[in-house]
């Protein structure tokens, strides 16, 4: 597991939730973001994939990466980070034994960070 990677992911599934910035004070979004607060850079498309409200910049990012991966992949993402419960349940629902939830869960972070790192180089290369 990649540790940026799994807190990128946390952040995502908090913005799909509806409770990454909505905080209900500034000192609330600072204490979030650890000091530094994301910066937006204006309208990408649809910013409410969900009809949950805007995703900032950095979920937005990883929406449109996680969408490039396999379907398999985004189901895992999607049972992982935006669903409660322990990981051997998980894994039951998917259907797949523990170990092999957390290979795919590891190949999942991986083939997240080659698609966000391809996304980066380009928009600077640009």
């Amino acid at each position: 597991m990649i540790k940026e990677i799994d807190e990128l992911l946390q952040h995502w599934a908090d913005q799909q939730r509806g409770r990454g910035l909505r905080q209900c004070s500034p000192l609330g979004r600072l204490a979030e973001f650890k000091g530094v607060m994301p910066q937006g850079s204006g309208q990408k498309g649809s910013r409410d994939p969900l009809g949950l409200g805007e995703l900032d910049e950095l979920s937005w990012q990883v929406e449109q990466a996680l969408r490039t991966l396999s379907d398999e992949d985004q189901v895992l993402a999607h049972e992982h980070y935006r669903w409660h419960g322990y990981n051997d349940a998980k894994a039951m629902r998917l259907g797949m034994a523990e170990r092999t939830y957390y290979e795919r869960l590891d190949r999942l972070h991986v083939r997240l960070k080659a698609v966000l790192r391809a996304s980066f180089d380009k928009k600077h290369r640009a």
